[in-house]
């Protein structure tokens, strides 16, 4: 186990690393996040104080989970997509370690590195638009954030590994960004959304994550049902990325598609 641990330690480290030098990625976790948050400061200036006063950090936060899912979507299709570029691929996949550490310290970086977009939004709002910026459980941030990061490397696990097969990864993950950002009440509450959302929310990890940071920052109650969804989640997509990625590199050794060449 502890050598499993540091396998996934090692990707970790490296994928943040290179995602460090990445200009897509800088831009799509820093710049893409705060440019969403200005414009949900001027809306929600222009309508006034009816959402309370800590509007702006509600707003900050949502935008910059959305860097946070988008950094965690690309890196996890891009990771592979890269590895099959570089011809590495093969050579995880018929490593004697297991290539799901491989991957879960891949999306496990990706997410890492989307906390970024929490950073830039929160600090633009206070520097631009003097947002208030206090937390009303400060002693639950750390926690709230820690599994909102397990849980979207998690999720971005189990949408990698239907990526093995596919030479065309970059364009399931654009089909993906925008519908998780509105199911999940990022911005927009689920509440004014369709009634028949809500069960499509709740088996998303970003639902729970974004609801874990936002009631331990400007709620009044504890966020433990929360912070639990988002570790129960974490389970079931860790199981579910097992099964698939099993399956689909067992199929693609079967129908020789690794490389897609």
């Amino acid at each position: 186990m502890r050598r499993d641990l540091r396998l996934v330690r090692v990707a970790w480290v490296f994928t943040f690393r290179g995602f460090m030098a990445s200009e897509f990625f800088i831009l799509t976790a820093v710049l893409q996040p705060v440019i969403f948050a200005t414009i949900a400061f001027f809306l929600f200036r222009i309508g006034g104080d009816a959402a309370g006063p800590q509007t702006l950090l509600y707003a900050a936060l949502g935008t910059g989970m959305m860097g946070v899912w988008s950094t965690t979507l690309f890196g996890a299709g891009g990771a592979i997509a890269w590895q099959r570029w570089e011809g590495t691929l093969e050579l995880l996949v018929a490593m004697p370690r297991r290539y799901d550490l491989v991957l879960a310290g891949q999306t496990l970086g990706a997410a890492t590195f989307g906390f970024y977009s929490v950073v830039a939004t929160l600090a633009w709002g206070v520097l631009l638009f003097g947002m208030p910026l206090s937390a009303s459980q400060p002693w639950l941030l750390l926690p709230a954030l820690l599994v909102a990061i397990v849980a979207l490397g998690a999720m971005g696990m189990l949408i990698g590994t239907t990526f093995v097969l596919y030479r065309h990864a970059n364009a399931l993950s654009n089909l993906l960004e925008y519908p998780v950002w509105i199911v999940t009440g990022l911005v927009v509450p689920l509440a004014l959304l369709p009634a028949w959302i809500g069960p499509i929310s709740w088996v998303l990890a970003p639902t729970w994550g974004m609801e874990a940071i936002r009631n331990s920052a400007i709620g009044s109650d504890p966020p433990w049902l929360a912070i639990g969804m988002c570790l129960l989640l974490s389970v079931v997509y860790w199981l579910l990325a097992r099964v698939s990625l099993v399956y689909v590199l067992n199929k693609a050794r079967r129908d020789a598609t690794l490389t897609l060449a």
